[in-house]
C-alpha cells in the first residue's frame, strides 16, 4: 500500500506543479513525521513507533464577492489528500480526502503564517478484527471519518512563487461510533514542505458591504437523526432520535451564542441497559433511557456555512453511560431565512456516541 499511495502523490504533484492555468490557486506537498496520543490505557500496545506520512492540498481560486470572504480575507480553499503510517502493527496505515479552508493569521512580504482546517473520509487497511487484530481499539472500522487542524509558516524562496514551509498539524481518525471498538486515534505532527503559487490567480476584488446582523434574540427548533451502536463490540446499530430548542444571539459578525437544551432517544442505550442488568443481576430498568441536557455552544460564521461547538451537562440521567458531560462539534448549513441543516459529532467526553444529521427551523 505504501508505495502505490508514494506513486500516486508524486504523480499528483507533478501533474499540478506542471499546470499552468487558472484551475488551481497553489499548491503544497508536505512531509511530516509525529507522535501518536495514547487518550486511553486500551491504546497502550497499538502505539508502538513515530508516525510519518505525506499531505498535499491543491488550492483553488477564491475570488467571489461574498461577506464571507470579506469578513476572512479572502481565505484559501480546496481539496487535499493524506497519507498516514502509524508506524504499528496493529494500527497499520491510512490514507484520507479533505475539503480544506486555510486561512491567513500573519503576512507580509517575506513570510506567511496560516492555520488550515480540513473535514472528510479516511481508510485504514488494519481496523480491529477479533480473531486476527484484537488490539487495534482504535479504529472499529475500514471506513472513516477524518479531520485535521494544521499551522504552517511559510518562508518565501523564489519570487513569491516557491515558498519553503514547516509546521504543526493535528490528525484525527475515528468511525464516530458505526462500529465498536471507536477510539478514535490522534497523531501530532512536525511538517516540512513546499509549495508553488500559480502566478495567474493572482488578484482579489474590492471588499464587498457587509450586511448589519440583528442583535436580538433568536429561537430555533432542531430534530437530529442517526444510527449508532454502544461501547459492546458487535452489539448492533440502532437508531437515535435528538429534539433540540436553543437560542442563539449574534455576538458580532463572526460570532453567534447559544444556548438551549436537548432530549436525546438512543434505542442503543436501551439495548445496554438490557445488557448490563443481565451482566450484573440488578434491576434496571430498560425504558428509563432517555437523557435530557442543556448546553451552551458558539457558531463561528463562514458565509452559509457555520463551526458548530456546543459542551453540555444531561441534567437528567437515570443511567450512567461513559459521562455526564457531552460535547457536539460540526456544520450548519443556512438553506433559507427560516431552515437551516447540520451535520454534527456527538461525544461524551470526546469519546464519539455517533454522527447527528439535522433539519431545523429558526423563528
Amino acid at each position: 500500500m505504501k508505495q502505490i499511495i508514494y506513486i500516486v502523490f508524486l504523480l499528483l504533484s507533478t501533474s499540478i506543479f506542471a499546470q499552468n492555468s487558472s484551475f488551481f490557486k497553489s499548491v503544497e506537498s508536505d512531509f511530516f513525521i509525529g507522535k501518536n496520543i495514547e487518550h486511553d490505557k486500551s491504546l497502550h500496545n497499538a502505539i508502538q513507533g513515530n508516525s510519518y506520512g505525506l499531505m498535499v492540498l491543491l488550492n483553488t481560486p477564491n475570488n467571489q464577492k461574498s461577506e464571507f470572504n470579506t469578513l476572512y480575507n479572502y481565505p484559501d480553499k480546496g481539496f487535499s489528500l493524506i497519507y498516514l503510517n502509524y508506524n504499528s502493527s496493529i494500527l497499520g496505515e491510512a490514507v484520507g480526502a479533505y475539503r480544506h479552508y486555510a486561512y491567513a493569521i500573519r503576512q507580509n512580504n517575506k513570510f506567511k503564517l496560516k492555520l488550515t482546517t480540513g473535514f472528510g473520509l479516511g481508510y485504514a487497511n488494519k481496523p480491529y478484527n477479533a480473531a486476527t487484530n484484537s488490539e487495534n481499539f482504535a479504529l472499529g472500522s475500514h471506513l472513516l471519518v477524518t479531520a485535521f487542524l494544521k499551522l504552517n509558516y511559510f518562508k518565501y524562496f523564489l519570487n513569491k512563487k516557491i515558498t519553503l514551509s514547516s509546521g504543526f498539524s493535528l490528525v484525527h481518525f475515528s468511525n464516530i461510533a458505526f462500529k465498536n471498538p471507536n477510539l478514535g486515534i490522534n497523531t501530532v505532527s512536525l511538517h516540512f514542505g513546499i509549495k508553488y503559487q500559480n502566478p495567474i490567480i493572482n488578484t482579489k476584488p474590492e471588499p464587498l458591504t457587509t450586511v448589519e446582523k440583528s442583535y436580538k434574540w433568536n429561537y430555533n427548533v432542531l430534530v437530529r437523526v442517526g444510527y449508532n451502536e454502544s461501547l459492546i463490540i458487535d452489539s448492533g446499530l440502532f437508531p437515535f432520535y435528538t429534539f433540540t430548542f436553543y437560542g442563539s444571539k449574534y455576538l458580532n459578525k463572526y460570532s453567534t451564542l447559544t444556548l438551549g437544551a436537548d432530549y436525546f432517544d438512543s434505542k442503543f442505550l436501551k439495548e445496554y441497559i438490557k445488557n448490563e442488568a443481565t451482566i450484573t443481576g440488578k434491576n434496571y430498568n430498560p425504558n428509563d433511557y432517555s437523557r435530557i441536557g442543556i448546553f451552551i455552544g458558539h457558531e463561528l460564521t463562514q458565509n452559509h456555512f457555520a463551526f458548530v461547538s456546543q459542551i453540555g451537562y444531561y441534567a437528567y440521567y437515570p443511567f450512567p453511560y461513559v459521562s455526564r458531560l457531552y460535547e457536539r462539534f460540526g456544520f450548519k448549513y443556512k438553506i433559507s431565512k427560516h431552515l437551516f441543516s447540520e451535520v454534527t459529532l456527538k461525544a461524551n467526553l470526546f469519546r464519539a456516541e455517533g454522527l447527528e444529521i439535522g433539519l431545523g427551523y429558526k423563528f
